[in-house]
């Protein structure tokens, strides 16, 4: 098998020679070609592109400057543009082109994983996992586009389903006022749910998890943290209302024993899948969302927590906040890949601690790289009697939703039974 075709490159090169208009068409990068001199002459070309020239042996001499002889002369150009069969096949020749890069580079790629000496099965597939991913995205070669007509239609659909149908509006948050403020949680969006260590993140999410379990939705989630005895202990409390720490000790009464069994008869039925594997890549999770939502399409994901990602062995001595955005937008891709919603914890940094006012601002997450730009919504869970014992707002939690892309913002207000991990709609009425 051959790793590159030389007449393929030459094709692509010699069809913008002839036809300059072809160079705003071409999704190839420089690295795709093989050749040297290819490499050098289609980077020349990029570069007049950009600098707005036309794209011809005349202009193409002149910019490659002492790389001219390089690449063979004013004669390669001239046979260039002498060697393409037709330009109306110039998508054919970009994609040979694009298929023997997938290939060479990924022979090298694996290769090099094997020569690194990892014997380490879970690194070694996550490694393999995220070449794969990069080939995937460098080999699309369709533009993507949808005739107005057809977004239309299916946008007349939906609007159908919204006013007739039983198809919900979105995926339901932990509570009714996070519902009207959010509008819910859509699918293709990236969630984000914040708070200082121990205000209540995880809590909050185990009962979104629930609850999206006993509308029908199929749950993953990823506890990064914990482990998942811990995570099923707060489930178990809040939906049998016993207290936490009677189920940690396994001291139950004898009535809590019947709503024990009860409890796990609810929640067994409910379709909720947890991966506690520590340590766990993105690409890694992205190939467990892949897989699972093959047989779910109604699928949301839940990650506690976003900090804790691995971005790969590539940022292994990279720059952390370079590591935290790479994870963020991998998420976002995930979510639009995969059709659902994604909700992701993120811990916040100190700063909250330095203030007066210690809700929680954008600025506070921790680690943030990209994730104000990737979220869709980006909430911060605030207790007030974490900060304050003389409060009036004894387990009162506000969820404060700081971005959404497609709605409004706004404070939420919930009561929060710490001792049963349960989150409760408040109906609060201000007295006169």
């Amino acid at each position: 098998m051959s790793y590159y075709s030389i007449e393929a490159e030459q094709a692509v090169l010699g069809a913008i020679l002839i036809s300059p208009d072809l160079i705003y068409e071409t999704t190839a990068v420089e690295d795709d070609f093989y050749y040297e001199p290819n490499q050098i002459i289609y980077k020349s070309m990029i570069q007049l592109k950009e600098e707005e020239k036309k794209v011809d042996v005349v202009s193409l001499s002149s910019n490659l400057g002492e790389e001219l002889h390089v690449i063979g002369g004013i004669k390669y150009l001239v046979e260039l543009s002498q060697s393409v069969p037709s330009i109306s096949d110039f998508g054919s020749y970009e994609r040979i082109v694009k298929e023997k890069f997938v290939i060479r580079h990924g022979m090298e790629s694996i290769k090099k994983i094997y020569s690194n000496g990892n014997d380490n099965p879970k690194e070694f597939i996550s490694e393999l996992v995220g070449v794969t991913e990069e080939l995937s995205d460098r080999f699309r070669t369709d533009d993507g586009f949808t005739h107005i007509g057809e977004g239309l239609i299916e946008h007349s659909e939906i609007l159908q389903d919204k006013k007739y149908g039983s198809k919900p509006l979105g995926v339901s948050t932990v509570g009714t006022d996070l519902d009207l403020i959010t509008g819910k949680w859509q699918n293709q969006t990236l969630n984000i749910l914040a708070a200082r260590p121990s205000v209540g993140k995880t809590a909050a999410m185990l009962n979104n998890a629930v609850k999206n379990g006993k509308e029908g939705m199929t749950v993953a989630i990823f506890s990064l943290e914990q482990p998942k005895q811990q995570l099923l202990d707060r489930m178990i409390s809040a939906e049998c209302n016993i207290d936490g720490s009677r189920i940690k000790s396994g001291q139950l009464h004898d009535e809590e024993w019947v709503k024990y069994t009860i409890g796990l008869s609810i929640l067994s039925e409910l379709n909720i899948y947890i991966d506690d594997r520590p340590g766990l890549s993105i690409q890694e999770i992205r190939a467990s969302v892949r897989k699972l939502k093959k047989n779910n399409p109604e699928l949301i994901v839940y990650i506690d927590y976003l900090q804790l990602i691995n971005g790969g062995k590539s940022y292994t001595n990279r720059n952390r906040n370079d590591e935290v955005g790479y994870v963020s937008n991998s998420l976002k891709q995930m979510s639009r890949e995969n059709d659902c919603p994604v909700i992701a914890l993120a811990q916040l940094s100190r700063g909250v601690e330095q203030r007066q006012d210690k809700r929680p601002m954008m600025s506070d997450l921790r680690e943030s790289g990209n994730i104000e730009q990737d979220a869709d919504t980006i909430s911060f869970l605030y207790r007030d009697d974490y900060y304050n014992a003389g409060t009036d707002k004894k387990n009162i939690i506000e969820i404060i939703v700081a971005k959404n892309r497609e709605g409004q913002t706004g404070t939420a207000e919930m009561v929060n039974l710490r001792n049963y991990s349960k989150f409760l709609d408040y109906d609060y009425r201000p007295t006169r």
